[in-house]
């Protein structure tokens, strides 16, 4: 029995120390680590996943909401298009994703759903959208993407979706958010003890209050709403 118990826990000490040596390698090789999200992103985005893509589809990116000239701030692997490409509003698209690794999911998506609007795809970062001109987009789309940017680069990058933005123009935001360590406490430290790996495989993704988007929003947007759902993730909604 204590033989079987050694073999046991040297078997899951060395698959730990294996995990451990894979995540400091995705850490310092920014290519492999931007490979690695890329096609991570692409397994876990599961369009079968009915509850997910109904909160995608119909509620933050529902056909009312997401209209004329669109651009996506972490287009990702371009989950998105399964809910966009038959919105008849949608004058153009712009994916705007630094991580260049992601473009063949992108076009496998555009033909797969047979995207009937104008895509064009950027890897600027978004901080300095440099091919966007001011004032000339009706709906920004950013899911999952603020967790990423660390401050104070996230108020840059809101100030600039405001300079794109048409007047009355509308910012669309889906967002990971740490929970409330007085209210979900479990939930709390398990996101703090997950938080080192899932910040690398998550190529830099942090869980933050809701205050920390909230409170920058509000000095940029003239009309700020948000809804949270349970997952946790708040639907956030700027209007210029």
């Amino acid at each position: 029995m204590k033989r079987f118990l050694k073999i046991i826990f040297g078997s899951f000490s060395l698959f730990i120390a294996l995990i451990a040596v894979g995540l400091g390698y995705l850490k310092t090789n920014t290519i492999a680590r931007q490979k690695f999200v890329a096609g991570f992103l692409n397994k876990i985005s599961d369009k079968n996943n009915t509850a997910m893509m109904a909160l995608r589809c119909d509620e933050v990116l529902s056909h009312s909401r997401i209209h004329g000239h669109v651009l996506e701030i972490g287009a990702g692997t371009g989950i998105n298009l399964a809910c966009l490409h038959n919105n008849t509003r949608i004058i153009d698209y712009i994916g705007m994703e630094p991580n260049t690794h992601m473009y063949s999911y992108i076009q496998t998506a555009i033909k797969r759903w047979n995207v009937p609007f104008e895509v064009r795809l950027s890897s600027n970062s978004a901080t300095a959208m440099t091919d966007v001109e001011s004032n000339s987009i009706d709906t920004i789309i950013m899911i999952f993407v603020l967790c990423s940017v660390p401050d104070p680069l996230s108020k840059e990058l809101l100030i600039e979706a405001h300079r794109v933005l048409k007047s009355g123009g509308e910012l669309h935001l889906l967002e990971h958010i740490a929970a409330d360590s007085n209210m979900k406490p479990m939930m709390y430290a398990f996101q703090r003890f997950i938080e080192p790996a899932w910040t690398i495989i998550g190529d830099g993704c942090r869980f933050k209050p809701t205050t920390n988007y909230l409170d920058q929003m509000k000095t940029i947007y003239t009309k700020v709403s948000y809804q949270k759902i349970e997952i946790p993730i708040p639907i956030i909604v700027a209007r210029d």
